[in-house]
């Protein structure tokens, strides 16, 4: 559906897919794209919508070049707000999206129960609000908003 606001959503595959996926009652209601890592799952998931395929930044010395993509990207597609659950692929455009004034949402899966590694603490520092699925996880980040289990 077209009409509200602008929303981007990066994803990976895997359980941030499913995340992505659940909050689809939500991005209905936007001009909703995506960027996605190519895999079995997104392509299928995602077919018949609007989709941007992006490489994995597979190392850290692969985000730079991918910040560039998604500044650029970004500059191309303008949006209200970008959203991710992903890893990897997600610090790129979070970045790029600080460096634009895009805000950005992080949805924190529902798998995390312990200290999130490395690249989720990263994407929660860089992102406006974290959407999380667990109470106990509420303590965890500033600005954290309970949403209970998306899926």
């Amino acid at each position: 559906m077209s009409g509200g606001l602008r929303v981007v959503i990066v994803s990976g595959s895997g359980g941030v897919l499913l995340d992505t996926l659940a909050l689809r009652p939500w991005w209905q209601q936007h001009d909703t794209s995506w960027v996605a890592v190519p895999a079995a799952d997104t392509e299928i998931a995602l077919a018949g919508l609007p989709v941007t395929w992006h490489p994995d930044p597979a190392a850290w010395p692969h985000i730079v070049a991918a910040v560039w993509r998604a500044w650029r990207l970004l500059g191309r597609s303008r949006p209200d707000l970008l959203v991710s659950a992903g890893r990897r692929l997600t610090v790129p455009f979070f970045l790029a999206a600080r460096l634009r004034r895009v805000p950005t949402v992080f949805v924190e899966t529902l798998t995390q129960t312990g200290t999130p590694c490395g690249t989720a603490r990263l994407n929660a520092r860089l992102a406006r609000v974290v959407l999380v699925q667990r109470p106990e996880r509420v303590a965890a980040h500033r600005d954290a908003v309970l949403v209970g289990e998306l899926y």
